[in-house]
Parts: structure tokens; sequence; C-alpha cells
């Protein structure tokens, strides 16, 4: 058996690869709690017989459930011939090879089109852009091994 065939969480068609972020439990927590709590409340409120409330409640709960959906489904990082795409929800970046120039692992906090701490830097001459793919190793193996490719 290949070893494409034993990793799985890599996607690949001919030249390429589809990374899917890496989750962490913690942050899909964080980012499930307030749909939870709003429907957790709106039983509550229907309960008290405060149906107006509870509506109310729901509408929150749903609302927020759909921009966090907007903003973090689906989030794959692609490596293509000449470019890297970054897609978190509706958030689309894309980063040409030839511009990238240093990957390396990170544990940063800083804000960026990842689920998960186990990322990865990549920085370019004029900012850097952090992702969490589920197979951090292999994500900088390919992705150096494209930038080397695309060196003029």
């Amino acid at each position: 058996m290949s070893d494409d065939a034993l990793q799985p969480a890599a996607i690949r068609h001919s030249n390429v690869h589809v990374y899917p972020s890496a989750v962490d439990w913690w942050v899909a927590l964080l980012l499930m709690a307030g749909p939870l709590i709003c429907a957790v409340l709106t039983g509550v409120l229907l309960q008290q017989g405060r149906p107006q409330d509870a509506w109310y409640c729901l509408l929150a709960g749903a609302s927020t459930l759909v921009v966090t959906g907007l903003f973090t489904v689906p989030c794959r990082y692609t490596i293509l011939p000449d470019s890297l795409t970054i897609r978190c929800g509706i958030l689309f970046t894309r980063v040409p090879l030839n511009q990238i120039k240093s990957i390396e692992p990170s544990s940063s906090w800083i804000s960026g089109p990842a689920l998960s701490l186990r990322r990865v830097k990549i920085s370019t001459a004029s900012r850097f852009y952090l992702v969490s793919p589920i197979q951090r190793e292999r994500f900088i193996a390919e992705l150096e091994t494209a930038v080397r490719t695309n060196r003029p």
C-alpha cells in the first residue's frame, strides 16, 4: 500500500494537494459555546412561558452559528503548482509560491485562518500567514518542495 493511501487527510489531485485544518477541541468548544448557551436558554425561557424572549434568544444563537460558519467552514489549505491558497469560510487568500521566504512550525496565538494552535508560519517579504494543516510536517515538506520548484 502506498504512503498516500495511508495518509487520507491530504487530498491529492495530480499537482494539487488539499490539507484540511486541524481543529483543537477547545477551539471547537469556544466556537460552539455561544450557540449552545442560546439553545439552552431558549429551552429555559420556553419552560418559563416567555416565548418572545425564547425567540430572540434562538435568533441570536442561530445568527451566531451562521456567522461562525461563514468564517470557518471550510478551513483548508491547497498547494497548487504556482501558489498556496488559504480558505477559511468566505475568506480566501492566494500566496504565490515564488513570494514565500520561509516556512516554519509555530504555536502562535496570533489570529489567523487556523482552528488549531499547532500551526505553520509562512512568511513572505510583506507579511506572514498562520495555518494549521492536519498533517503539519507533511504539509511543510510538500510546500517547501513546491517553493523550491518555483524558484527562478
